[in-house]
């Protein structure tokens, strides 16, 4: 398989688009995908104070990654230690991770709850992107461990989980339609709270 974009030997076909890429425009997509999220999500101002949040997963290893690629050349953002010090807190979540807690709120009956936004300025650059492609991004920077899998945290969350990775199967747009649907509800119960007042 080739390469979409140039015509090299592709690592990747994303199913969701039909297009195949090697490790550099497969970097990129991964790149572009983010950069976009995080103009939604509000962006990264002057002065910004970044809280990432870690793991040893190749998540937090990408994550790192993709924010060195975007600020690099900035003098103007800084890195904090603790959340209550930062103006805005960076998490690692994937499409997949995102998408199966969003549907487990619906299955459990709990999903106004994300029609409350969060306290504070929340980026969630991988939010867009599956997560074997985000593992990919973090072996293309040199992470060399083993890949013990998405940690999931209980027996409802894994079967809630391997549901929507079975559906996916057939129809691969789904965890993006997920998300969609997840990112447009609390501008949308804004709008029509405001309205009724």
């Amino acid at each position: 398989m080739q390469c979409s974009r140039c015509g090299k030997d592709a690592v990747i076909v994303q199913p969701y688009s039909g297009v195949a890429l090697c490790p550099v425009h497969a970097a990129r997509d991964l790149e572009a995908k983010s950069k976009r999220r995080i103009r939604k999500c509000g962006g990264i101002a002057s002065g910004e104070r970044l809280y990432v949040q870690n793991s040893s997963g190749p998540e937090s290893f990408a994550l790192v990654a993709l924010l060195a690629e975007i600020l690099a050349g900035r003098r103007d953002v800084s890195f904090v230690q603790a959340p209550a010090d930062a103006t805005a807190i960076v998490s690692a979540v994937t499409l997949d991770s995102s998408a199966c807690a969003f549907l487990q709120q619906i299955v459990a009956g709990t999903a106004a709850e994300v029609l409350v936004p969060p306290k504070g300025k929340l980026l969630d650059p991988l939010a867009v992107v599956p997560r074997n492609e985000v593992v990919l991004y973090a072996r293309h920077h040199g992470w060399e461990g083993e890949d013990a899998g998405p940690f999931v945290p209980d027996p409802f969350a894994a079967d809630v989980c391997a549901f929507l990775n079975h559906f996916s199967a057939d129809h691969p747009s789904a965890a993006y339609a997920l998300m969609q649907v997840r990112d447009a509800l609390p501008p949308l119960y804004l709008e029509r709270t405001n309205h009724a007042l």
